[in-house]
């Protein structure tokens, strides 16, 4: 329902779904698999369910962007002051840095999480010493 009112009242929003009809797709997904969930679950299919469930998020989201790009905030004083997507973006250095920041932490989140879930995995032994 918001995104309909986004759709017909918030005017630059909805800016690129009227000059490009075929985008009207994407929200009108994004209500068929919102209707679709309550569907699967009362033919208990959760796992369906779930899909459809992310489908919808996946969907908004990309209403939102389709919504937003190029201009991600609008200046209300003066269109120069905008925050596009060019002058929102990192330089090479930032991004190059964080490159090298993933390419250590990522090695080293994965081999914890292996490590804990090996550690702590099996079934609970409800002894004396549990509570």
């Amino acid at each position: 329902m918001t995104t309909l009112y986004t759709l017909l009242y918030i005017p630059h929003l909805s800016d690129k779904f009227k000059s490009e009809p075929i985008l009207f797709a994407v929200p009108v997904l994004a209500f068929l698999s919102i209707a679709n969930i309550p569907r699967l679950i009362s033919k208990q299919k959760y796992f369906y369910a779930f899909v459809f469930s992310s489908l919808t998020i996946s969907f908004l989201l990309i209403v939102a962007a389709i919504e937003l790009y190029p201009v991600l905030l609008t200046s209300t004083i003066n269109q120069a002051y905008n925050i596009d997507i060019y002058n929102a973006a990192s330089s090479d250095k930032s991004l190059g840095i964080m490159l090298l920041f993933v390419l250590i932490g990522t090695p080293l989140v994965l081999e914890y999480t292996t490590f804990v879930y090996y550690t702590f995995k099996g079934k609970v032994k409800l002894d004396e010493h549990s509570y």
